[in-house]
């Protein structure tokens, strides 16, 4: 009877320990199951971003300028001595990508609206780097 009783512990402890492994077996399809999920979404977003990546920059600068103000926004007081208004200045906040072709597009720096008002070292600044930026293309004021 005494070995009956080790018997009775050691199948006990094995119960257990299948208890424990089939536990484990589960979380273990349940973290497979999510990371095929994640993988799956992240595939996606990945076929997203690769197609805007495989615009040449000659494309991504025709959109860029479709996104310029029409010209009666234009002549409003548009841009004051903060560029962050501006829609060249949001333009090139995206990444450094679309920094780099929007800063060498001299027709989005084309029309500037001067303002009297604002600090003029600041406002100075700006209009240098709008002006840089324009590369002698004409400007409208």
């Amino acid at each position: 009877t005494e070995r009956q009783q080790q018997l009775e512990v050691v199948l006990h402890e094995i119960s257990g320990l299948e208890t424990i492994m089939d536990s484990v077996k589960n979380l273990q399809q349940k973290l497979v199951d999510k990371k095929e999920k994640i993988t799956l979404s992240l595939n996606l977003h990945r076929g997203l971003l690769s197609a805007l990546w495989r615009f040449p920059n000659e494309v991504l600068a025709q959109i860029f300028h479709g996104c310029l103000p029409k010209s009666t926004l234009w002549e409003r007081p548009f841009l004051s001595t903060d560029p962050n208004r501006d829609a060249p200045m949001h333009l090139a906040r995206i990444c450094r990508r679309w920094r780099e072709v929007v800063v060498d597009m001299p027709r989005l720096w084309c029309k500037l609206h001067l303002r009297r008002r604002g600090v003029w070292e600041q406002a100075a600044f700006c209009y240098n780097s709008w002006l840089r930026r324009s590369r002698g293309f004409p400007l409208s004021l």
